[in-house]
C-alpha cells in the first residue's frame, strides 16, 4: 500500500471524484477502495496497458488484466487532469473467469469495483 499513499500524494486531489458501474465516490479513501477491491479481484495480477490517449487535460486509459482465477477485459479508465493532479476519474472492467477456475462469486460480474 505505500505505493498506493506516494501516487495519491502525487497525483490526486484531495476531493477526487471517482464514477464507476457501482460507485460514486469522493476523496482519497474512493481511490484506495477501488485499489482494494480490484486486488481482491485480481490477486497477482499482470496488467497489459493496450493504448493512451490525452487532449488537454482529459486522458483516457485502455487495459486489461490476467490473474489465475479471473481475467479483465475491457478495461478503461478515465481521467481529467487540472493543475497537475487528478480530479476525476471513472473506470470500467469486465470480469470473466479463466478457463477451467469456476468462482461463482465472480464469473459473471460485468463492470468495474463489483462487489
Amino acid at each position: 500500500m505505500g505505493e498506493l499513499e506516494e501516487d495519491l500524494r502525487r497525483n490526486y486531489a484531495s476531493d477526487v471524484v471517482l464514477l464507476t458501474a457501482n460507485s460514486n465516490l469522493v476523496g482519497h479513501d474512493a481511490i484506495r477502495l477501488s485499489a482494494k477491491r480490484l486486488h481482491e479481484q485480481l490477486p497477482e495480477a499482470k496488467f497489459e496497458f493496450l493504448a493512451k490517449q490525452v487532449r488537454g487535460p482529459y486522458a483516457i486509459l485502455i487495459w486489461s488484466a490476467t490473474s489465475r482465477s479471473l481475467n479483465a477485459t475491457d478495461g478503461a479508465d478515465s481521467f481529467i487532469i487540472r493543475n497537475s493532479k487528478i480530479v476525476f476519474q471513472s473506470i470500467h472492467y469486465r470480469l470473466e473467469a479463466v478457463a477451467g477456475h469456476v468462482n461463482q462469486r465472480h464469473a459473471t460480474i460485468k463492470g468495474s469495483d463489483a462487489q
